[in-house]
């Protein structure tokens, strides 16, 4: 319960609902995969309506999926395969977004003194760096995981 707390207070500072972030850590780890909204609840010392709202968050981003058990009449919930890629790619979004918010900014400031605009500047070569970077190293791993071999180290700076 400890990676469970941990992890999803990292979600959370991320913006995930608290619940939905406990949700999905439990779900990384727990055995069975597939766990049913009763089982996640007592699991998790939540009331099912958290659970419920959690799950149905998930469910909509996409970083959990329903399944059934063959004879059992009780949905359950997983992660499916795929599913931290997915949430990895939709962090692109928020790179263009917020590049494209700094030149809003910059734009707005169009007529101010340059160090007046710096910081908005470096923020949107940041972004618009990790904008075009991040597809690629996503792509990278794509390929490496498809090929079966571990995830290449970064390469260390001089």
């Amino acid at each position: 319960m400890q990676f469970v707390e941990s992890f999803s207070m990292l979600l959370e500072f991320q913006g995930m609902q608290r619940m939905a972030g406990r949700v999905f850590a439990y779900l990384l780890i727990c055995d069975p995969p597939a766990q049913s909204s009763a089982q996640l609840a007592a699991v998790l010392h939540a009331s099912r309506g958290a659970v419920s709202g959690a799950v149905n968050l998930l469910l909509q981003t996409g970083l959990a999926q329903r399944v059934r058990r063959r004879g059992d009449r009780n949905l359950y919930v997983e992660v499916p395969p795929g599913a931290l890629a997915r949430a990895l790619e939709a962090s692109v979004r928020y790179l263009s977004v917020s590049r494209e918010q700094m030149e809003h900014g910059l734009r707005l400031l169009a007529d101010a003194p340059p160090a007046r605009r710096a910081r908005l500047e470096e923020g949107r070569e940041i972004y618009a760096f990790f904008e075009r970077e991040y597809p690629r190293l996503l792509l990278q791993f794509a390929a490496q995981s498809r090929r079966g071999s571990p995830p290449t180290p970064p390469e260390e700076s001089p």
